[in-house]
């Protein structure tokens, strides 16, 4: 965490005031979080720990929810960019060096969306926003970046894949492997719905006949289509372990001599009964 400083034209400014209180809050927590280059690594459990450790002590499932939320807000406001970079998800404060006076900048670990990595190297506009070899596509809501308007050739908002994943990763079991498993989830959204996926991974979390000790992983459950799956099959008694195939049949040869034995001396009965 870095400290940073807020300049009164913040609480003016009607770009900030378009947004939620609470996303006003998360992203002066951002402001601390990203470099002197205002980039730091889109992943909400690093954000999380890192600005509202303690509610995410108290309440991390809340907490997650309610960043998340507030971030996929700036975002659509135009306030964050969220792009790809040097293998990771990136996040990019908007506007930063009007937001920020960086007296001795560090040269960034990430690049900005347009590649520079120094602070004041580069003032990010619309123009340079978005370039296709650097940065993931955007929508045109963001509008022009150096005036807070908006364009006018808009098109819908595309779904954030990365906070459908959170919010799927959070409802799914089991929790290991998170980086492969988000992979496999953006795979899987190509085939299906967020919120067949969601349901789906509920409908798996609370099968009663799901051995905990034999839980999925996210992204074996995804890559095999297990959303497609009906009910599990009935679990063995006393949860222990399904018998084998020799235990099966030694069972059921007890059980016929078991029957055999009742039926002869049961006819040896009326045998008796009718002398």
């Amino acid at each position: 965490m870095r400290i940073r400083g807020t300049k009164p034209e913040f609480w003016k400014s009607r770009r900030i005031a378009s947004v939620s209180w609470g996303a006003r809050l998360v992203l002066k927590g951002l402001e601390s979080y990203v470099d002197d280059n205002g980039v730091g690594v889109d992943d909400i459990e690093l954000i999380v720990t890192d600005v509202f450790p303690r509610d995410m002590f108290a309440n991390p499932r809340e907490t997650v929810a309610r960043v998340s939320e507030a971030i996929s807000e700036l975002y659509q406001a135009g306030l964050v960019h969220r792009y790809e970079g040097s293998g990771d998800g990136l996040l990019y404060i908007s506007f930063w060096e009007s937001a920020q006076r960086i007296d001795k900048p560090g040269k960034g670990r990430n690049p900005r969306p347009d590649g520079t990595f120094e602070y004041k190297q580069s003032e990010i506009r619309e123009s340079v926003a978005s370039p296709p070899e650097v940065v993931a596509p955007v929508t045109g809501e963001q509008g022009n970046r150096g005036t807070g308007e908006q364009s006018k050739k808009t098109s819908p908002a595309k779904p954030n894949v990365s906070d459908e994943f959170i919010d799927w990763y959070l409802e799914y079991p089991r929790k290991e492997s998170k980086g492969v498993a988000e992979k496999a989830y953006a795979k899987a959204r190509k085939l299906t719905g967020h919120q067949e996926l969601t349901e789906a991974a509920i409908r798996y979390r609370e099968d009663p006949n799901r051995d905990p000790s034999f839980t999925k992983l996210p992204a074996t459950w995804l890559n095999a289509k297990c959303w497609e799956d009906g009910p599990l099959p009935e679990r063995a008694p006393q949860g222990g372990m399904r018998p084998t195939g020799s235990q099966v049949r030694l069972q059921a040869g007890l059980e016929l001599m078991q029957r055999t034995q009742a039926k002869q001396e049961r006819q040896a009965q009326i045998f008796e009964i009718e002398r």
